[in-house]
């Protein structure tokens, strides 16, 4: 029976289950010291259990030489990647069997042979975004946007964003004005609205964009939406932007998992209410997972404080923030920019998009071959 000895990481999630799902072993054994809360082992547990159903031990160490030595035998496989006290004292025991050592490179995600260095032949698992979220403690709870499904609807998101991406904010200015002419006193059913003769005129005058017929029809009295699903997202005009780069990523088919606009709870046992946050996107590849905000226009300091908290916060070592926009950010907001690359977030803006598109720039953000825009 093989098993795997390691050290329970409390900084870098990851280190205690990839090396754990990935090897072929039929145990695994996690060594501590200090207090650990009992949702952090049993979050291990239900991510491990997902992939594999093999027998979990955490295991408080209060004699660490006698209590090692009761768990290593010849068919130990030794994890040192920790780089904790305790991974040096199992490095140092485990030369009594020469067992294998190994440990997970989160730079490169490979699994390596601690003496040789070399990689070894094992597939590494592929976490879902869920389990990578539940590994800092944290589930998703709800959907605050949906995402369009049908493909008609998608190719006029697609459509809209790209054709107006000259003006998106003003674009947006209008979708937000369409929305306040909508009101529960003034539905009629079939998703059209009654409108006065001043609406009208306002709405007419203020249309100088393109395709805008592909999401409502404009009366002499009232507002006649395609159907259900554009009317929704032209209620909440931000989620065009988060709904085209959920299409655009989904598209190419290079991506693990990818989900919008969730909600996430990150509460535990020290709280009595929720601890709650919103991430517009979600993306993960080969276990590097990209928290994404998206903004139509600008992007201010607080925007990108906050996705750079909910990064470092509940992502891990792999894991990026990224800022989404409908603008072209170096050229109009060159300080934003700045603080940008300053904080290490990268920005996926107006050029990107015209240039490579959005599921380029997030797999050259994955693969590291990234390059900011200069700014003049």
């Amino acid at each position: 029976m093989n098993k795997l000895l390691t050290v329970y990481d409390d900084k870098e999630p990851l280190n205690n289950v990839i090396n754990e799902i990935s090897l072929d072993v039929d145990e695994v054994f996690y060594v501590y010291h200090h207090e650990v809360p009992r949702t952090s082992f049993n979050n291990i547990t239900k991510v491990i259990r997902r992939h594999k159903n093999i027998g979990l031990h955490f295991v408080q160490l209060e004699d660490d030489e006698r209590q090692l030595n009761e768990l290593i035998d010849e068919n130990t496989i030794v994890d040192v990647g920790g780089a904790k006290y305790l991974s040096l004292v199992l490095f140092d025991m485990c030369e009594k069997y020469n067992n294998q050592i190994i440990y997970y490179d989160a730079e490169e995600n490979l699994i390596k042979d601690y003496r040789s260095h070399k990689v070894l032949d094992v597939e590494v698992v592929k976490l879902n975004i869920e389990d990578a979220l539940r590994l800092r403690g944290g589930e998703i709870v709800s959907q605050l946007h949906h995402n369009v499904k049908e493909k008609e609807n998608k190719e006029t998101i697609t459509k809209l964003v790209e054709t107006n991406l000259d003006d998106y904010s003003s674009f947006i200015k209008y979708m937000t004005l369409v929305n306040s002419k909508m009101s529960d006193n003034n539905y009629l059913g079939n998703y059209e609205y009654a409108i006065n003769k001043r609406d009208h005129d306002e709405l007419l005058t203020g249309n100088v964009f393109n395709n805008i017929d592909q999401l409502f029809r404009l009366a002499d009295d009232r507002i006649c939406f395609i159907n259900r699903s554009i009317r929704d997202i032209v209620m909440v005009s931000g989620t065009f932007l988060e709904n085209y780069l959920y299409i655009k990523l989904n598209e190419p088919g290079y991506f693990d998992d990818i989900k919008m606009s969730v909600i996430i709870d990150f509460s535990d046992e020290k709280y009595s209410h929720p601890v709650r946050c919103e991430i517009d996107c979600l993306v993960i590849k080969d276990n590097q997972l990209l928290f994404c905000s998206c903004k139509s226009s600008k992007a201010t300091t607080d925007d990108l404080n906050e996705i750079f908290v909910h990064n470092r916060m509940f992502g891990n070592s792999r894991s990026k923030a990224v800022m989404f926009v409908g603008e072209e950010l170096d050229r109009r907001y060159p300080s934003i920019y700045a603080k940008s690359i300053e904080l290490g977030i990268y920005v996926v803006d107006k050029s990107s998009l015209l240039n490579k598109g959005a599921a380029a720039i997030f797999m050259e953000i994955c693969e590291g071959t990234y390059k900011y825009d200069q700014l003049t």
